[in-house]
């Protein structure tokens, strides 16, 4: 009997991914739960293991190759055949004149080399391929910039009292975090009084959700992914920093599961650390709104009281889809934020 092997949905709307490396060959036996292929979809790069025991029959693609949803990656026969004896390791040999690039599972283990399916030795040393990642990248954002309108809202919040607590913190209680698992406690407050923001687009309509997973964009040498933390709304900010400093470690060691970026819910992206004092990113589709934060300086302003005093001042911008709100709803949203950053921070530490 021979089993079809179908190229799973790895995401909600995610249709498609690419072909990394095959980790047997034709004529194999292979075991249930051993290794198969690795694939790159949803800009993260995971390993597809055998649902069944049998012989590998046919392998239809090759690195590089684009796949979509219920395709057959890989046909094997569960009836008795000879078997080439354990597992291949003729895919550690490929062309060795290509550029290789570390391949990791989604336990971390070290699976070898593979040919750099973005690059080629093309005489024109002024062309640059793209590599996977940047076509998947360039698929996503082209998509979510051609379906979705894009508006963005700009505030600045006022932190200077967050960072007096957060470093009083860290003096009395050793706390020492990030700005980052506060802002996203901060988000997912916000999200508790403006709920619809908390979704997904689902054919034309908004599908809700209870649990704050907030998706974190991570920078890494090969492009942008993001993971998301689940139950945000659930978890106090010493709790995220850890969660949040591990989903930042996997990223950038290429050993992210694929279901880390499954059923994120919003999207927040630091960038303070780089600079910059605003922007229009671009949604994550499906959802329906990203918070970027920028970097904060000191500035001069004006108190309720005509006083000239010195705050660190935050950039925040918040890009939501306009199919679903006006801009008086995104407004009010980033109003709640700035607020939540300003007055309301002592809460996340409970």
């Amino acid at each position: 009997m021979k089993y079809e092997f179908f190229f799973p949905e790895l995401g909600e709307g995610l249709i498609e991914g690419y072909i990394v490396a095959y980790m047997v060959k034709e004529g194999e036996h292979v075991v249930e739960d051993q290794p198969l292929v690795e694939v790159q979809t949803d800009k993260v790069t995971t390993v597809l293991p055998s649902p069944v025991e049998g012989i590998v029959g046919k392998l239809p693609y090759n690195p590089g190759d684009v796949v979509t949803v219920n395709d057959v990656i890989i046909v094997i026969d569960q009836g008795k055949g000879e078997a080439s004896g354990g597992w291949n390791q003729e895919w550690l040999k490929l062309d060795a004149t290509k550029e290789k690039e570390h391949s990791w599972n989604d336990f971390g283990i070290n699976l070898g080399t593979y040919p750099s399916v973005g690059l080629d030795n093309s005489i024109d040393d002024t062309i640059v391929k793209l590599t996977s990642m940047r076509k998947e990248i360039a698929n996503i954002v082209t998509k979510s910039f051609q379906t979705i309108p894009h508006v963005t809202a700009y505030a600045e919040a006022d932190i200077t009292n967050l960072l007096l607590h957060k470093e009083k913190l860290k003096q009395n209680k050793g706390l020492n975090v990030t700005l980052t698992p506060i802002f996203v406690k901060a988000l997912s407050q916000t999200l508790n009084q403006h709920p619809m923001f908390n979704s997904n687009e689902l054919n034309g309509s908004l599908k809700l959700f209870q649990s704050h997973n907030i998706g974190i964009a991570v920078d890494t040498n090969e492009g942008v992914v993001i993971p998301n933390v689940k139950q945000v709304n659930e978890k106090t900010v010493d709790v995220l920093a850890d969660e949040i400093n591990e989903l930042i470690e996997r990223a950038r060691s290429k050993k992210l599961l694929f279901t880390d970026a499954r059923e994120g819910t919003i999207t927040i992206s630091n960038v303070g650390a780089i600079g910059g004092g605003f922007a229009t990113p671009i949604i994550f589709c499906p959802q329906v709104a990203i918070v970027a934060l920028y970097r904060a300086d000191k500035k001069v302003v004006v108190t309720e009281n005509d006083e000239l005093v010195v705050r660190k001042m935050l950039p925040i911008t918040l890009t939501f889809d306009h199919r679903f709100f006006d801009g008086a709803d995104g407004l009010r949203f980033i109003n709640t934020f700035k607020a939540n950053l300003e007055s309301h921070y002592e809460d996340y530490f409970a």
